[in-house]
């Protein structure tokens, strides 16, 4: 991604409800899964989960993976520690060492989606876990997809069959982003059908309206992993290597 779009997350990360929200259904579904451990964020980006995770009270050894210069700049700016630059294969990490690999809004980007998931086999412990979350419904497809360098959305179907063939069992998955999916559907098609300049659609909306999405989306935290949504804007997945 262009520099421009990580200055964009790093400025908006602390107040806009997308990033709020997701931060607390994910870090929820880390700690269930893993209480304590050594985690890998691969693709950490700005640091946002990773940040948490460093920080929480849990026990946790958590690891960040990026090969953007951007990326690795702006979690030296937050102070946070165990920061690597490159890519999977090509880090200098200690192999099967990792509770738990993440994937966090990551195989979008990649030519070779199979190709990183086989691979982070490599990274994980007896007991370890695999955690991916990616953009749900090709029919979703926006400038925004495009703006941010992904190259396809998937389906629970889609996700499923890549795992399956690449060595894991699916210990859980579910969409989300689920409550306010009628809401953003409609703006992406309507979006699509106006024909837009190309534009990232993440932008902060007024003060009463972010709080109000904020509080919508947060709730999900209290339904997964107990249940699992049919549809959703995003899909969450937890696997393990056969």
């Amino acid at each position: 991604m262009e520099i421009e779009l990580y200055q964009e997350m790093y400025s908006l990360e602390r107040q806009h409800w997308w990033f709020l929200a997701r931060r607390k259904i994910l870090t929820g579904l880390i700690s269930h899964y893993l209480p304590q451990g050594q985690v890998l964020d691969v693709g950490c980006g700005t640091g946002f989960i990773l940040e948490e995770l460093q920080k929480s009270s849990n026990n946790y050894n958590a690891w960040g993976l990026d090969n953007a210069e951007p990326a690795i700049a702006f979690c030296q700016q937050k102070k946070l520690t165990r920061i690597t630059q490159g890519i999977l294969g090509h880090d200098g990490l200690t192999k099967h060492s990792f509770d738990m690999v993440m994937f966090l809004d990551v195989i979008e980007h990649l030519d070779e989606d199979e190709q990183a998931v086989e691979l982070a086999k490599d990274y994980l412990s007896l007991v370890g876990k695999l955690l991916i979350t990616v953009p749900a419904y090709q029919f979703l497809w926006s400038a925004h997809d495009q703006i941010h360098g992904h190259k396809r959305r998937y389906t629970k179907k889609k996700l499923i069959e890549l795992l399956h063939k690449t060595g894991y069992e699916v210990s859980y998955i579910s969409y989300f982003n689920t409550f306010l999916f009628p809401l953003i559907a409609i703006a992406r098609l309507l979006g699509n059908l106006r024909d837009r300049h190309q534009a990232s659609d993440v932008s902060l909306p007024p003060s009463p309206v972010n709080q109000l999405l904020y509080q919508i989306f947060r709730w999900e935290k209290y339904f997964l992993p107990y249940l699992s949504f049919p549809f959703g804007v995003s899909i969450v997945c937890v696997a393990k290597p056969k």
